[in-house]
């Protein structure tokens, strides 16, 4: 055979290199420690990895697993239907005012208040001073489901910031309940 009458044959598909889905970063997920830290009011802005990334049905199936361990009341469910309330009458509630007293930096302040902005209108103009962490975790699964582009850590922390500076018993109780919470889904949260 001459070198002229060889043709390469075509790779069969069992040949053929298969392209390399690309393998995301890990993620750098906070220690419990550090939670624990960030309730009493340290920054830290890794505790938005526990949420970022995850769709509505990952959502689901952590909150389903912290009914199990009894962190959150067994009728807590999801929200179908909410009402918008008037956007102007957020900038006028008392913990809004305080937050923005209470962050010196105001861009800081801006985003998140946003944030938390973007969850009082997900849970239908519910006062954040009322919120519950089933209150919370709703509005959560609501900007999951709706890719509405909010600041997870920029929501939590605004939330720990209204029941921080309340003096009522509820407040600090939704403080250890929001902790339990975050470090069990830390322990089942993958890099």
């Amino acid at each position: 055979m001459s070198e002229a009458s060889e043709e390469p044959r075509p790779a069969t598909a069992a040949e053929t290199p298969r392209p390399q889905k690309p393998v995301p970063p890990p993620r750098e997920l906070p220690a419990v420690e550090a939670i624990a830290g960030w309730i009493q009011g340290a920054e830290l802005p890794t505790l938005a990895a526990l949420f970022d990334q995850l769709v509505v049905a990952k959502f689901d199936a952590l909150v389903m697993q912290i009914r199990k361990e009894e962190l959150l009341p067994q009728h807590w469910q999801v929200i179908s239907q909410r009402a918008i309330p008037d956007e102007s009458a957020f900038e006028r509630l008392p913990q809004v005012t305080r937050l923005r007293e209470r962050y010196a930096d105001q861009a800081l302040a801006e985003r998140r208040l946003a944030a938390l902005k973007a969850a009082w209108i997900e849970l239908g103009g519910k006062h954040p001073s009322l919120w519950t962490v089933p209150d919370l975790f709703a509005a959560l699964r609501r900007i999951i489901d709706r890719k509405l582009p909010v600041d997870f850590y920029d929501l939590l922390s605004a939330v720990r910031d209204v029941w921080a500076g309340q003096q009522l018993p509820q407040a600090k109780e939704q403080l250890e309940i929001l902790w339990a919470c975050l470090a069990f889904i830390r322990g089942k949260t993958k890099k």
